[in-house]
Parts: structure tokens; C-alpha cells; sequence
């Protein structure tokens, strides 16, 4: 039975076309950000990625479809936790422990064609672009000063509100929009500079 048109998530023929619209190499970015430095050793960013779309794809009828926008989110949310999970296992593994993160090639593999990836949703292809992609911008956003970086990262790349990025940074809404004209026109030129693409639609407005 095909899937409803309001609902775009459940609909194997778009899914793909829905995932590339989200520009992954601007999540590709804040996966890295949150798996941190040190731990980019053993966390490899695509295969969070990777773990995210399957588990997004076999959950789709849990999430609600609003927009692009909260689909977008609602991925996020996955992706920290398997982030999450993913370095807690880590940690417990250099304690001598056991590992219980289930990296994407262990995750039982889908019980029913149904739950399969569609196609070319993670072609080696299309992660190793983004990877590329994520890489220049990455390299931009470190020539920010850190707290346009913080601004610009909030905002661009995890898509929050000026007002949540005011609450989470702990300063002013003034203060957090003036930095993120400065951050985002600082951004764009080293993008440019670097001969990186933009992320695709990034706020305009503070």
C-alpha cells in the first residue's frame, strides 16, 4: 500500500530523494562535533550515519511527518543517541569491559525486505562526497573565532532557534543574533576561499 502523500517518510520511492534534500554533509558535521576529537578514532561518522538512516527507516512510523525541518530533527535525535552509545562502549572497552554498541553491520540485519535501506540512500559513492563536503566545511567553521564557531555551528548545522542557541551558550538573544551575522558572513568566505559548496539553505535571518 503506498504511503500517505503527507507522509513522504514512509514512502520508499521518495525516501531517498527526502534524505539527499537534507544536505548530509551538514550532519556529517554535527555528528563529528558531537563524537569529539578523540574519539573519531573508533567512531567512525558514517557509520553513525549509516546506524541512523537504518534505524530511522525501520522506526518511520513512529515519527509524525510536520517538515523537512523537524524530519531533520527528528534524525538528529538518532544520531546522538547511537553517538552516545557508540562512546559509552568505547569507554567500556579501553575499562577492559564488554562492548554493547551494535555498529550498523550488527544490528540483526532487517527481519523483512521491507525494513531495507531503499536504494542508494547509502551508496560508498554518495558517504564518501558528503565525507569530502563535511570535511571543507568543518575546516571553515575552525577558522571561526570560537564564539562566532558556537553560533554558527548552533545554528547552520543543528538548525536551533536563536533563542535556544541565546539559552544554551548562556548569553543574551542580542548578543547570539550580532554574533551570528558576524559568524555566518565569516563562514561563507572561508567556504568560498576553501572552494567548498554552502550548505544548502542556511538561516538568513538572525
Amino acid at each position: 500500500m503506498p504511503a500517505d502523500a503527507d507522509q513522504p517518510h514512509l514512502d520508499r520511492t521518495t525516501w531517498s530523494r527526502l534524505v539527499d534534500s537534507m544536505d548530509a554533509a551538514t550532519i556529517f558535521v554535527v555528528i563529528a562535533g558531537w563524537v569529539g576529537g578523540n574519539a573519531r578514532v573508533d567512531v567512525s561518522v558514517e557509520d553513525v550515519w549509516q546506524e541512523t538512516l537504518w534505524m530511522a527507516w525501520r522506526d518511520r512510523r513512529q515519527h509524525q511527518w510536520t517538515n523537512l525541518s523537524r524530519y531533520r530533527a527528528w534524525l538528529l535525535g538518532i544520531a546522538r543517541n547511537r553517538v552516545r552509545e557508540a562512546i559509552r562502549s568505547r569507554l567500556r572497552q579501553k575499562r577492559g569491559g564488554t562492548a554493547s554498541h551494535a555498529r550498523f553491520s550488527e544490528l540483526g540485519g532487517p527481519d523483512s525486505v521491507d525494513n531495507w535501506l531503499p536504494p542508494q540512500s547509502t551508496t560508498p559513492s554518495r558517504i564518501a562526497s558528503n565525507l569530502e563536503r563535511a570535511r571543507v566545511l568543518e575546516r571553515a567553521l575552525e577558522q571561526l573565532e570560537p564564539p562566532l564557531r558556537d553560533v554558527v555551528r548552533l545554528r547552520v548545522f543543528e538548525e536551533l532557534p536563536a533563542v535556544e542557541v541565546a539559552a544554551s551558550l548562556g548569553i543574551p538573544l542580542s548578543t547570539c543574533k550580532h554574533r551570528f551575522v558576524r559568524g555566518l558572513l565569516a563562514f561563507r568566505a572561508a567556504v568560498r576561499h576553501l572552494g567548498g559548496q554552502l550548505p544548502t539553505s542556511p538561516p538568513e535571518s538572525p
